[in-house]
């Protein structure tokens, strides 16, 4: 590889964490619209941490109203998404946010609004279907304060 090649790639490289660093912070900012600094950013950022506790430790799959309501809902890296436990994708089909992948519960007994993700836990049984993978993308919940 050349010199000049390498110079266009590390501008490319450049310009997409510039993209990704400013999609990311329209999105902390719509989470928190109160500015640093000002009395009510406190609450709202404490507001906001305890709604991804909430979501950590329950794991609820959100329909579209309660997830507008609570999160913003941020593309999180490319389009292929891996399960891993605390990530949630999103249903293009309804709208619906799942985690992407659950811990071995006691019961756990949950699907999307079009079917595409169903999530079976049963005394250590568990099983994850997914009917269609590309409707669903990879998004990190962001909690409204």
């Amino acid at each position: 590889m050349d010199r000049e090649r390498r110079r266009q790639l590390k501008a490319l490289g450049k310009a997409e964490v510039a993209r990704e660093s400013a999609a990311l912070h329209a999105s902390l900012r719509q989470a928190n619209p109160a500015t640093p600094g000002d009395g009510q950013w406190v609450a709202h950022y404490r507001l906001g941490v305890e709604r991804e506790r909430w979501l950590r430790r329950r794991l609820p799959l959100l329909r579209v109203n309660k997830l507008d309501s609570l999160f913003v809902v941020h593309p999180w890296g490319a389009n292929t998404w891996s399960a891993h436990l605390g990530g949630y994708v999103l249903c293009s089909g309804c709208g619906t946010a799942s985690p992407s992948a659950i811990p071995r519960r006691l019961i756990y007994w949950a699907s999307c609004g079009c079917g595409n993700i169903r999530w079976r836990c049963f005394f250590g049984w568990r099983r994850g279907t997914i009917k269609d993978p590309d409707l669903l993308s990879p998004v990190k919940l962001i909690g409204k304060g």
